[in-house]
């Protein structure tokens, strides 16, 4: 982002200060300009320790957070910056349109933020997959996903909700209450290692679609500055997207090798339903408006959902079912092979009989009968959906989605 557009601000934040602030603001115009962030935050409380009301030191103190935020120590700056913006809308004496500027430069600058963050985080897991998946011993998606909690873990201090202000409600944008709904689907699609960016993409949607609504009543340099950004930001989303899929994968492929028979089976499909990266493959899809415009999702949908009503004492049933048919084969087996005279078939003889075990197992590991084959069959079906279920930023469109203060449901 080019920081000399905070000089478009000049003239009116001045002409809004008093007097003896001027000089400060001016200073302040420059820091920001020249890329020097931290020091226009001191510029900004200097102003609003003179007066609490001054709309332009709390205005100067947003655009200067909303360049401090990151995914370590830092995330608070993200809503601190946003309350800072409510704080400058509600003191303000400006017009209409020179708040709308405000606002405009202001969202783009957390969205070019977020553009930096989400896709240094991307680059990381990259490359954690990568050697996770090169240690073959290790490869299993239980391993990875362990990987992955460990590094989430280390990469940020304190509890995102808590951060971010999600808590039991949501606390996002500019709003609280409106969130109830979606304050669950987010909470837990903000854990994992991609949490803290879905969290952050999540609390820059409504103000995208805003920005984008507004284009055409924002001046030249603004509009060009704001559209590029929007663009890129639009190109990170269809990344971070196809990612979220591609971890998810990680666990779908694992499952699918498992042999129904065993207890690993039923534990990596319950880590496929229940990583943090399914959760965010369905909270994505809906704030991004997946459904509207790539109809397959809601075929993908489905196939979740599916898999998310498993039950485990079910599955476990069916399995053992699966046992004494295998059981009942060696049973008659054995009864065959000691009542069949030697006459017709000799001891020596009676391995074809015993094949039939071998075989009987064998078809129940490939067509397993109740619930596990259900399961079975869902989770290949689901596996081979996603793998062509591919995301193009042309394919995400900023009027398809969904801003926090409106039910996902």
């Amino acid at each position: 982002m080019n920081s000399s557009i905070f000089k478009t601000l000049k003239d009116n934040f001045v002409n809004a200060s008093s007097q003896n602030n001027r000089s400060t603001v001016e200073l302040c115009i420059t820091e920001l300009s020249s890329g020097n962030f931290p020091k226009a935050v001191d510029l900004s409380e200097e102003l609003i320790k003179k007066d609490i009301n001054d709309s332009v030191g709390w205005a100067t103190k947003a655009l200067s957070q909303a360049h401090l935020f990151d995914y370590n120590n830092n995330l608070f700056f993200l809503k601190s910056s946003l309350t800072s913006l409510d704080e400058f809308k509600s003191k303000t004496s400006l017009s209409s349109k020179e708040i709308m500027a405000v606002e405009a430069i202001f969202v783009t600058t957390v969205l070019d933020r977020t553009i930096t963050l989400v896709t240094e985080r991307i680059e990381e897991v990259i490359e954690l997959r990568r050697k996770a998946m090169a240690e073959k011993t290790k490869a299993g998606a239980a391993a990875i996903g362990a990987a992955m909690s460990a590094y989430a873990g280390s990469q940020s201090k304190s509890d995102v909700g808590k951060i971010l202000g999600y808590g039991s409600a949501i606390a996002g944008a500019a709003a609280s209450s409106h969130f109830n709904s979606n304050a669950e689907l987010l909470n837990s699609a903000s854990k994992g290692v991609f949490g803290v960016a879905v969290a952050n993409i999540s609390m820059t949607v409504g103000s995208a679609m805003t920005l984008k609504r507004n284009l055409n009543e924002l001046d030249f340099a603004v509009r060009d500055e704001a559209t590029t950004t929007l663009k890129n930001w639009i190109n990170t989303l269809a990344f971070l997207y196809q990612q979220v899929i591609e971890n998810l994968l990680v666990y779908g492929e694992e499952l699918k090798k498992k042999n129904v028979f065993t207890k690993s089976f039923r534990e990596a499909s319950i880590n496929m339903v229940t990583a943090p990266e399914a959760t965010q493959f369905i909270y994505l899809s809906k704030i991004l408006g997946i459904e509207n415009s790539i109809p397959q999702f809601k075929e993908l949908e489905a196939h979740m959902l599916k898999l998310r009503e498993i039950d485990g004492s079910e599955i476990k049933s069916s399995v053992n079912k699966m046992h004494i048919i295998g059981g009942a084969a060696l049973l008659i087996t054995i009864i065959l092979a000691a009542t069949i005279p030697e006459n017709i078939l000799s001891k020596e003889d009676n391995g074809p009989l015993f094949l039939i075990v071998i075989l009987t197992y064998v078809y129940l590991m490939i067509k397993p009968i109740g619930k596990a084959g259900e399961l079975k069959q869902s989770v290949n079906e689901f596996v081979d959906a996603m793998k062509n279920f591919k995301v193009t930023s042309d394919r995400i469109i900023v009027e398809n989605m969904v801003p926090q203060d409106k039910s996902l449901n």
